[in-house]
């Protein structure tokens, strides 16, 4: 019985993706704050258009500067990554497969412009069968079915 409903969550289940949003971080860090975000009504366009065909889960742009943290050191110059490619944003959208969320991606303005580059990655939603009472467990909510 709960082999079948591992089963039926994972048949039933659109997976996330998260579309990270790749640009030359010190090109961004050149332009006026109008500049950089000259492509928001058409960017606004696209995520509407997944959001109406049920796809659209959320994201936001993000800062060019921040904290870059390993054991030893933190940095805080920026663009703080040395490569000329960074992360300036990302969306998170439901697909059947990477296949369709890869599709989706391809429609990015930014992408279809050459401005940017969209990554995809999987979102993973841990499901584990608890030893103590035999539970599906979905560790990302903390709810035992």
């Amino acid at each position: 019985m709960v082999r079948k409903k591992i089963e039926n969550i994972i048949t039933n289940y659109m997976e996330k993706f998260m579309l990270i949003v790749r640009e030359d971080l010190k090109k961004l860090s050149q332009l006026s704050e109008h500049e950089r975000f000259a492509n928001i009504p058409m960017m606004l366009e696209w995520i509407k258009s997944i959001a109406e065909s049920g796809n659209y889960v959320g994201g936001e742009p993000l800062a060019i500067t921040g904290r870059y943290v390993s054991k030893s050191d933190v940095l805080s110059d920026g663009p703080f990554i040395e490569s000329k490619e960074g992360i300036a944003g990302y969306d998170i959208i439901l697909a059947e497969n990477i296949n369709q969320a890869v599709s989706i991606a391809q429609t990015c303005p930014l992408v279809m412009r050459g401005l940017a580059i969209r990554e995809v990655r999987p979102i993973l939603t841990p499901i584990l069968l608890s030893p103590h009472t035999n539970k599906v467990v979905d560790i990302s909510s903390h709810e035992a079915t």
